[in-house]
């Protein structure tokens, strides 16, 4: 009986197997899901903020036209309904350039906020882990994939083989 030359065992391998890729893989997620945790804190202080924007901006404009309202209710010269139209028309102008930017600010502000997330996670000396267990991840994969397909005939003449 002849034996087949075993393969040799890769650094690759070696570190693959080892217990402590799986504490990296492990660290990874968690560094992960840590970040996407405080994306979605920032993504959720956002909405709040557009909220506080746009119910402060409703409010003006209802108090501002509860004002024009109660003027257009008494009698009043065509001057003067001139100057509610016009005054209604330049709140409606100068309130909606300053709520778009106020939202745009608060999305700007999350956007910040979520890449300094980022940023720190990438930077700090966790992230030198998030490199070392990629490269775990990496180097654990190959072994893995061969115990599934170690046994499998790769190609037609070798399923022919195998199956007579």
């Amino acid at each position: 009986m002849t034996s087949k030359p075993s393969r040799p065992t890769s650094t690759h391998e070696a570190r693959g197997n080892d217990l402590t890729s799986w504490n990296f893989l492990a660290d990874l997620s968690r560094q992960q899901l840590s970040w996407a945790t405080e994306s979605a804190s920032a993504i959720f202080r956002s909405s709040e903020a557009m909220r506080k924007v746009q119910q402060q901006a409703a409010h003006q404009a209802s108090e501002h036209y509860a004002t024009a309202a109660q003027k257009l209710r008494v009698a009043c010269q065509p001057a003067d309904l001139l100057a509610v139209q016009s005054e209604l028309l330049r709140f409606d102008l100068q309130e909606a350039s300053q709520y778009w930017q106020q939202l745009v600010t608060a999305a700007l502000q999350a956007q910040t906020e979520m890449m300094t997330t980022a940023s720190h996670m990438l930077d700090s000396e966790a992230g030198g882990g998030v490199k070392s267990a990629i490269e775990a991840m990496q180097a654990a994969i190959p072994p893995i994939a061969n115990s599934f397909f170690a046994t499998r005939p790769n190609g037609p003449t070798e399923r022919a083989q195998a199956s007579a």
